[in-house]
């Protein structure tokens, strides 16, 4: 992999996600040949990354992460603990059949935040297969959002510890 075809890979991208109004900036990080921040729906609050590993020459990774509200956090903890593992490993299970790939955090400690990934490789980068590819890290933000909507209801996350918090990183 060329030093050139890195940045024509990272201003294809850019093009693409300025020309449906979610870029946000370039993030320089050490690790990665590219970060590229945005925004999904545009405006929305809602922000992903689509980066370039230096590990990974030929693919770009989607990258976005949702963390639980304080009070989706206390509600969670304050479930009786077999009620609480039968929703995680639900979870888990209705997240495994999606194209996006998710990591639960802390893996072993309290619910914190869900981490989203989707790879693309160059051989089959194109602005459908991104966009597909943010939209599907969208779908499984929007799963466990309405998830914990569905089992705690805003009533009862707003009686935990007041106004809800946005749940978007």
């Amino acid at each position: 992999m060329t030093s050139q075809e890195v940045i024509d890979t990272q201003e294809k991208i850019k093009t693409w996600l300025v020309q449906e109004g979610l870029f946000k900036e370039e993030v320089p990080q050490e690790n990665l040949y590219f970060q590229l921040a945005a925004e999904f729906p545009a405006k929305s609050g809602r922000h992903l990354s689509v980066i370039q590993p230096k590990n990974h020459e030929d693919m770009i990774v989607v990258f976005s992460r949702i963390r639980l509200a304080d009070s989706h956090q206390k509600a969670l903890s304050a479930m009786p603990p077999k009620d609480r593992d039968r929703l995680l490993w639900q979870m888990r299970y209705d997240l495994l059949f999606q194209d996006s790939s998710f990591e639960m955090e802390p893996g072993g400690g309290d619910l914190q935040s869900i981490r989203f990934t989707r790879e693309i490789y160059y051989d089959g980068l194109t602005k459908n297969k991104l966009m597909e590819a943010v939209r599907e890290n969208f779908k499984c933000e929007l799963y466990v959002v309405w998830k914990f909507q569905e089992i705690f209801g805003e009533m009862q996350a707003n009686r935990v510890s007041g106004p809800p918090e946005p749940m978007y990183c």
